[in-house]
């Protein structure tokens, strides 16, 4: 099938959307079965566990299930544009744009909690463990990018970004999460001060939830659309065909899917992770993005 999302709860456990079908492998991908029908409409998928999983459609309609995709009903949320779920918690970005709302429940659960609205917008959202983090880009006029972080249930912290300082715009900023919870920040920045105004990427890490960041260098070599990480190793997709990898030995192309983009990049382990293509091609590595295989699904 051609593939329109996946979602991983374990190296060996996972799920894969197609138009209409969904089907699962408990060995890593090797073999697929297919599950009763989904909702129709349905353009993305996250589970939780074997048990519980949560899909919504193009236009947000929120479903979630609680067996093992035997069954479906309303999630609770409508407008929904993104969400993910680590650690026995869910958070989800949903509602009216351009300020839509961030909101947290229980996994398994339709009680949701209302945190309040993105800190700009345009937002996306990253966890890991029970932290959430969203990244408001840039607003008109004086508003600049800035990273919310949710620990649990603790009050939110505001965040800065480190790139954002002077007349630097910052229109884009990709945030990944290492499976050791290093947060990696990319930032697209102009320069708005010179008559041609440069655009250049900034790199950081952060190894406390984002409250003070260092530099990592080298940058990606192209304004990312994403980031990712495993334990050593930085990995960045663009609007293009190249999903890159930087390693001690700096950066270079792991992956090309001639024609097409990437549309979610994400590892299980520092070892096994997933590629998924805007044309529906899904690739696993096994061995932390060096090499990746294409999975008939």
């Amino acid at each position: 099938i051609k593939v329109r999302d996946v979602s991983f709860v374990s190296a060996d456990h996972g799920w894969a959307l197609g138009s209409g079908e969904l089907v699962t492998t408990t060995d890593g991908g090797a073999r697929w079965t297919r599950l009763p029908g989904p909702p129709a409409g349905l353009a993305h998928i996250r589970f939780a566990s074997a048990a519980v999983g949560y899909a919504w459609t193009s236009t947000g309609s929120l479903w979630i299930t609680t067996n093992g995709a035997a069954s479906w009903r309303p999630g609770g949320l409508t407008q929904v544009i993104s969400l993910e779920t680590a650690a026995g918690w869910v958070w989800s970005i949903a509602g009216e744009q351009p300020y839509p709302s961030i909101w947290r429940a229980p996994a398994g659960s339709t009680a949701w909690t209302n945190l309040g609205v993105t800190p700009n917008r345009s937002a996306t959202l990253a966890v890991h463990g029970d932290v959430a983090y969203v990244v408001g880009q840039q607003g008109a006029g004086p508003i600049a990018a800035s990273l919310d972080v949710f620990a649990g249930t603790q009050p939110v912290r505001h965040e800065s970004l480190p790139c954002v300082h002077g007349q630097a715009y910052v229109p884009f900023a990709a945030l990944g999460l290492s499976t050791d919870g290093l947060v990696y920040l990319v930032c697209d920045v102009m320069n708005n001060q010179s008559s041609s105004p440069a655009q250049t990427q900034l790199a950081y890490e952060s190894v406390n939830q984002g409250r003070s960041w260092s530099a990592d260098n080298p940058p990606p070599p192209q304004p990312p659309q994403g980031v990712t990480a495993v334990v050593g190793e930085r990995l960045a997709w663009t609007s293009g065909p190249d999903l890159y990898l930087r390693t001690g030995h700096g950066w270079h192309v792991s992956l090309t899917d001639r024609g097409h983009g990437f549309s979610l990049v994400g590892f299980e382990t520092n070892t096994q992770g997933v590629a998924l293509g805007t044309n529906g091609y899904l690739w696993i590595t096994r061995n932390g993005g060096t090499s990746w295989s294409r999975v008939t699904v």
